[in-house]
């Protein structure tokens, strides 16, 4: 079922609370900051040390945003952003990394990734990406189900 809010609502709490983000990371501190970040706008974060961990947590429909650090131990960014898009296609994945490069950063584009964050990052970054994470999975699901009828 479509909702449609006033226009009011956009970025506000009332939309917050059913947003579900996953962030993994080898860096405490890195999650940490993430969580900060995410639980000021009251979104649901879960975080994970390595893709192997969030994989098992991963269930389609579960997630609406996975930040995912490019450069991990075992399996690399690329990889968990293609295992996640096998398992749901609907999340919006952002990979961060502090080793930006032209060739990554294509791949990760190619392969599915909302966008390339580069470390360090500003609190604004996050916000804009969820945002934007958002309205594209809006988009998606409003193509998926067709134009609704008038109102009332």
């Amino acid at each position: 079922m479509l909702q449609c809010y006033p226009e009011g609502f956009k970025g506000s709490n009332f939309l917050a609370e059913n947003v579900r983000i996953m962030v993994i990371d080898d860096e405490l501190g890195v999650l940490e900051s993430f969580k900060m970040i995410l639980k000021i706008k009251d979104y649901d974060v879960q975080t994970f040390p390595d893709g192997p961990a969030a994989l098992t947590k991963l269930e389609k429909g579960q997630y609406d945003l996975a930040f995912v650090d490019y450069k991990l131990p075992g399996m690399d960014g690329l990889e968990i952003l293609k295992k996640i898009k096998e398992v749901d296609p609907d999340v919006e994945v952002i990979i961060v990394t502090a080793y930006a490069t032209e060739s990554s950063h294509a791949n990760a584009i190619t392969l599915g990734a909302l966008e390339y964050l580069r470390k360090p990052f500003l609190m604004e970054e996050i916000y804009e990406l969820v945002e934007r994470g958002l309205r594209r999975r809006r988009t998606k699901a409003t193509r998926r189900e067709g134009p609704i009828g008038p109102i009332g």
